[in-house]
């Protein structure tokens, strides 16, 4: 499905949908193009004249002075980005804009593409923003803000005073009905399903790991003090948690509260737990090599100048991560190298655990490969200029990602 064609001087954007005004990119600007999750919707932004505008879907918004961050729903169908409106923010949403306010940052449509939020500085005070009625609001700052699963919740990290800083707080979308789960949070994290909220803080000077469910906040499941935290992250249940801690100067990683003693080395990357919930492993980085380290049972593979994007495959039969030796990069399966690219990055299994796709880059063209699960090259897709996250379709069949091929903007899906 093509997306876009991008125009120079002399022709206009088109589209396959109904258009709107056109605006023409020239053929030199440096453009940066954001996908939706799910197809069907771009973005980009371009400079003219001193003005700015956002293209969506072909067609171009209205031209401002700047604008912010662009977010587009899971559908690609909405879009928002704050613009600087005779001196103040304001956020637009679907080419409307909203209240005017000092600041506006951080836009997030919901899972379902219903909702969106955002912060908002008005006065001297800061709000979360959700759907154009903003909550009472607090003179410090918010850290983050993120939508349950189900799209009717939001929890978000605040700091009220210097008493209650890092207050995490659970709410309705109408901020009628709200949990503070507690005070003292640096961050928070949410299960692939967003039914579920991990929670790093710090009390007396240690920090631990706390976890609940949207559905139950009151209901915290707290981990044991640390002298750090690192990298904390969900197993593909759901609710499996692991992260790596200090304790006395030395390394642990925790895994669902079981501590493993961890060898010397700095996390490249933050754990990850294997579908049988009683490994995980972390690429660790010591002496200028980076390496897999997987515990409890001590599994370690050799070491690569970089090594990034671990992943299991469904049924914990394989691992894979992208890594560099020399001038060439490569996907490693199980120990195994596979074929020699200019650059590799984020290897994803197929739902199914058959299939191993990864973007590459050769001669600088770029384009997906598709492996089996051991990392045989099955086939190579077309180059392209710019090729973006590849996800998989519903029933995990099928690929999908953008590309950019000379002036066309694509939305490609095709069969594994």
């Amino acid at each position: 499905m093509i997306l876009a064609t991008i125009g120079d001087n002399e022709k206009p954007v088109t589209v396959n949908m109904p258009s709107g005004p056109a605006y023409h990119a020239p053929l030199t600007a440096q453009l940066e193009f954001i996908f939706s999750e799910k197809g069907g919707g771009v973005a980009y932004v371009i400079e003219k004249a001193g003005t700015s505008r956002v293209v969506h879907n072909g067609v171009a918004g209205k031209p401002y002075k700047t604008v912010g961050t662009v977010v587009l729903s899971p559908d690609g169908k909405r879009i928002a980005y704050g613009a600087l409106v005779d001196g103040k923010w304001r956020m637009v949403v679907d080419g409307k804009e909203g209240a005017p306010f000092n600041t506006v940052k951080s836009p997030l449509f919901s899972p379902d593409g219903s909702h969106l939020a955002y912060q908002a500085m008005a006065g001297e005070r800061w709000h979360i923003v959700v759907d154009a009625a903003p909550n009472a609001g607090t003179p410090k700052r918010y850290l983050s803000h993120e939508f349950s699963g189900d799209s009717s919740r939001i929890a978000y990290i605040d700091d009220v005073d210097d008493k209650a800083t890092g207050r995490l707080v659970v709410s309705d979308l109408a901020f009628s009905r709200q949990t503070v789960v507690a005070t003292g949070v640096l961050s928070m994290q949410l299960n692939a399903d967003k039914t579920r909220i991990a929670a790093l803080s710090t009390s007396n000077g240690t920090q631990s790991v706390m976890d609940f469910t949207f559905d139950k906040p009151e209901s915290v499941r707290k981990g044991q003090p640390y002298e750090n935290v690192q990298g904390y992250a969900f197993g593909p249940d759901g609710a499996a948690l692991a992260y790596i801690a200090i304790r006395a100067g030395k390394p642990l990683m925790v895994m669902n509260s079981k501590e493993m003693p961890l060898p010397d080395g700095v996390m490249a990357n933050r754990p990850v737990i294997h579908p049988d919930m009683k490994v995980a492993g972390s690429l660790m980085f010591l002496n200028g090599t980076t390496y897999l380290q997987e515990l409890p049972q001590g599994t370690r593979e050799s070491g690569y100048e970089t090594a990034e994007s671990l992943v299991y495959s469904s049924d914990g039969r394989y691992h894979a991560y992208a890594a560099k030796k020399g001038e060439n990069w490569f996907v490693v399966v199980n120990g195994k190298e596979g074929p020699a690219f200019d650059r590799v990055v984020t290897p994803k299994f197929s739902p199914d655990g058959k299939y191993l796709v990864y973007r590459a880059r050769k001669s600088g063209r770029r384009f997906v490969v598709v492996a089996d699960a051991t990392g045989k090259t099955v086939k190579a897709h077309p180059e392209y200029e710019q090729v973006f996250e590849v996800q998989f379709t519903a029933d995990g069949k099928s690929i999908a990602y953008g590309v950019k091929d000379g002036q066309k903007l694509i939305w490609m899906v095709e069969a594994l």
